[in-house]
């Protein structure tokens, strides 16, 4: 009888030994360096047996898991812990890894249609992508300047690699009007090449006259802009060089021209040379 009591005590001993194997504690947070807004994956990765693992993300949050994901609304460093509870209700030791978080730009956007010009406002300092629809604008500008209706979208990006978007659906004005206001170009071609004194400059009828001055922009094909005059006049026009003198190539460009209380216009001009 005492030597069946020796062996039953002897299995109990080696369940109860199985039963409370301690894990190893373990996690892993990805990335360490992220962006307000963005998701940080936190991976359970302890290895034995326990009931559960418990987190603490260090912005006075916490959950329990194994697969997390959790996103700081506010720059800093944060410590994440975590321990786990054991099959006989200990806690295991506590292990942490820091991440640090920064700050994602404020984007705003919109349309001044007046200008034909999109504007974006941020808190940062970013570069800026632009699309039309699903096309790639190779134009980085802010603001910028349309001449074709559609919808407009913008990723900002700052140096910490930290990205914002948004989008707005624009309608490029109508060039056609009866308005006796209504900016009116008298040529859609220029030959700076050709010295005959004929359609050397992109000609704007009555400009002289203009109570406030006219703004012109003129864009390549692709959407850059490669000139621009806050104050035109037909003397010292557009003659195919962009804002550094250089000579554009040969080609169709596009213009947007405007004067406070004059309806402006939005057109095309091809370059011969």
């Amino acid at each position: 009888m005492k030597k069946r009591t020796t062996i039953l005590s002897a299995i109990l001993l080696a369940t109860a030994a199985v039963n409370y194997t301690y894990a190893q504690t373990d996690f892993t947070a990805d990335p360490l360096n992220a962006c307000t807004g963005a998701p940080v994956a936190i991976t359970n990765t302890s290895s034995g047996n326990y009931q559960f693992a418990h987190f603490d993300f260090g912005d006075n949050t916490d959950s329990y898991g194994d697969n997390l994901q959790h996103i700081y609304t506010s720059a800093g460093e944060y410590t994440i812990s975590m321990w786990l509870l054991n099959n006989d209700g200990t806690k295991s030791e506590t292990i942490t890894k820091t991440v640090k978080i920064v700050d994602t730009p404020s984007i705003e956007i919109a349309d001044d249609k007046s200008m034909s010009q999109i504007t974006v406002t941020t808190d940062q300092s970013v570069s800026f992508e632009w699309h039309l629809g699903k096309h790639k604008l190779d134009n980085t500008n802010n603001p910028l300047f349309y001449y074709e209706s559609g919808t407009y979208s913008v990723t900002i990006t700052n140096s910490n690699g930290c990205s914002a978007s948004a989008e707005i659906k624009v309608t490029a004005q109508d060039m056609e009007s009866n308005d006796n206001t209504l900016i009116k170009v008298a040529n859609n071609v220029i030959t700076p090449g050709v010295k005959d004194g004929v359609n050397d400059v992109l000609f704007i009828n009555d400009v002289s006259e203009f109570e406030y001055p006219c703004i012109v922009k003129i864009f390549d094909k692709r959407g850059k802009i490669v000139y621009t005059n806050s104050d035109y006049s037909n003397t010292d026009g557009f003659q195919g060089n962009d804002n550094d003198g250089n000579e554009l190539f040969a080609g169709t460009y596009y213009y947007v021209i405007k004067s406070q209380g004059r309806k402006g216009v939005t057109g095309f001009v091809d370059i011969i040379r």
